[in-house]
């Protein structure tokens, strides 16, 4: 690194001794070797890797809007960007909401939902452009295997990551300050998407040494799972878009967010209840996603490892969801133990699998014979603000697929599973639970349900 970035980092507390090299190269290399920044500069420097509507609020916080616009910005200003969004308190990032959005904060400001709404758009959006552009083995295998983040899910998951302020069918058209303090504190997956983004735009992923004009190539994106079992597939039916595997995989467990195991699709095995059941069961936990026949795509995370039996298995971790036409999870309400059941064969029990409600009323519900067939009822009291998951109350099966999360289960001898810590034997799964600790830990809060 230059004389000049060691200067400029020099010149900003707020940045480790490590993040210091790596912003102030960004910087000398955005500026063309100044001691500030020009607008139109830095857009042009970030260039393909963000979304336009990201850089102009971007803009917005770092040059102001109106009369107070200035035509250049120094380092402190630069760095103050990142460290608000990467680690700053909720006021913080409260402050740079507000101003990102052409306005002034205050305890009596309301912001627009709708304009809200497409800030987290832009971010989701450029999270997307740096999976895209991504070099890792990670991003494109997903991509390769027909994995896409087509912009229309793109704004979905933007509007889902939104919604949980407020939802537009109810009527709300501007959120508070205090709302928007509640949800920058609850908001996880917006937290996390946030920092992928900034830590990329702002090169701390560089590799040492490299003085390269423009930004390199993008660190891996954590949000999305590694992959596992579609090697041998190379024209995989792949029929849910890479937006819908970061909202599932967002709202797992930590330990079992880091890699995805292909067990089951309709689409490569075909219609047969007996074949599913036999790639899935003692697989560990999974995720059984569903595409009816008019196009809604839904389905559910299962705790337990699918096992045939008279009794409903499963844990409180346990959440169903849907990807179209929106994405929404509807988290455990506890009132009921009623997660998931598997049974086959029998004569006095439903033959099916089944997650959440009641047998006959059930959140999601597949029968075994005719296999092809599905229900999901009009309520469900095993899991909060659940809505019916598919257009219709019966439908038919377009695709069906189920995926293992985290790794494969160590069985003993007997065939039992045995007792032992992923967090023992996966260091990016312990990596990943305590990313999402820190970011807890950073807001003050306790542990979240999924929203």
């Amino acid at each position: 690194m230059g004389n000049t970035s060691k200067k400029l980092a020099a010149k900003c507390a707020l940045l480790t001794k490590e993040e210091q090299k790596y912003v102030a190269a960004t910087f000398r290399a955005a500026s063309k070797n100044s001691e500030r920044i020009r607008e139109e500069d830095l857009i042009k420097f970030w260039g393909p890797q963000i979304d336009p509507r990201l850089a102009q609020y971007l803009t917005n916080f770092l040059f102001g809007c109106g009369q107070q616009k200035t035509a250049t910005v120094d380092f402190n200003r630069f760095a103050e960007l990142y460290v608000y969004n990467v680690r700053g308190t909720v006021e913080e990032r409260m402050m740079v909401t507000y101003n990102c959005l052409g306005m002034d904060y205050n305890e009596d400001a309301e912001l627009p939902y709708q304009l809200l709404k497409e800030y987290c758009e832009s971010i989701v959006s450029t999270y997307m452009k740096i999976v895209k552009s991504s070099s890792t083995k990670r991003a494109s295998t997903w991509l390769e295997k027909g994995f896409r983040a087509s912009a229309s899910h793109v704004q979905s998951l933007g509007e889902a990551v939104a919604a949980t302020i407020g939802d537009l069918e109810t009527g709300q058209h501007h959120c508070t300050a205090t709302q928007l303090s509640k949800w920058l504190q609850s908001n996880i997956l917006l937290k996390q998407l946030a920092e992928l983004v900034y830590v990329n735009l702002y090169g701390i992923n560089r590799r040492g040494g490299d003085e390269s004009p423009t930004p390199m190539p993008p660190a891996a994106p954590s949000l999305l799972p590694a992959v596992e079992g579609l090697e041998a597939m190379p024209d995989y039916p792949a029929f849910i878009d890479l937006s819908h595997v970061v909202w599932i995989n967002s709202h797992l467990p930590p330990q079992h967010q880091h890699k995805w195991r292909f067990l089951f699709s309709t689409n490569i095995h075909g219609e047969s209840f007996s074949t599913m059941t036999g790639r899935i069961i003692d697989q560990g936990p999974s995720v059984i996603i569903i595409e009816d026949s008019s196009g809604y795509i839904f389905g559910g995370f299962a705790t337990a490892s699918w096992a045939f039996g008279p009794n409903f298995t499963g844990t409180d971790d346990s959440f169903l969801f849907t990807c179209l036409p929106k994405m929404r999870v509807y988290p455990a309400t506890n009132y009921n133990d009623h997660y998931q059941y598997l049974n086959h064969h029998t004569k006095t029990l439903p033959n099916g699998l089944l997650m959440g409600g009641q047998f006959n009323f059930g959140g999601i519900w597949i029968s075994a014979e005719p296999f092809g067939d599905g229900a999901s009822a009009e309520s469900c009291s095993t899991y909060r603000g659940y809505r019916r998951l598919s257009k219709e109350p019966t439908f038919r099966l377009r695709s069906l697929e189920v995926w293992a999360v985290g790794d494969k289960p160590v069985l003993d001898k007997d065939g039992d599973e045995r007792d032992v810590s992923i967090l023992d034997t996966n260091p990016e799964a312990k990596a990943i639970l305590d990313m999402a600790g820190r970011t807890r830990h950073s807001e003050g809060l306790r542990e979240q349900p999924p929203l």
